[in-house]
């Protein structure tokens, strides 16, 4: 479950609150004093991408790094009038 932020105007607090993704944001209670009137803060997040060192992520990605060749084979553009 992810962490949100949020602020109560009753008592000017700033406080976290470990909640469900489906959970009504707007039924957040204070954690400090219980009062309803908090606000959500649009917060940062972090991902933690596993596989490959850091160190071989400082590269740019190649035709040889996919596993799938052919994902980058898109044939040309063509004009709407090209289609008739």
């Amino acid at each position: 479950m992810p962490l949100y932020e949020y602020f109560c105007e009753s008592c000017q607090a700033d406080f976290t609150l470990l909640q469900s993704t489906d959970t009504n944001k707007e039924e957040s209670e204070c954690s400090e004093c219980g009062s309803k009137n908090t606000r959500y803060k649009f917060s940062s997040f972090a991902a933690k991408i596993q596989g490959k060192p850091h160190a071989d992520l400082q590269k740019p990605v190649t035709v040889d790094d996919l596993p799938n060749k052919n994902v980058l084979r898109i044939p040309p553009a063509r004009h709407i009038s090209e289609y008739q």
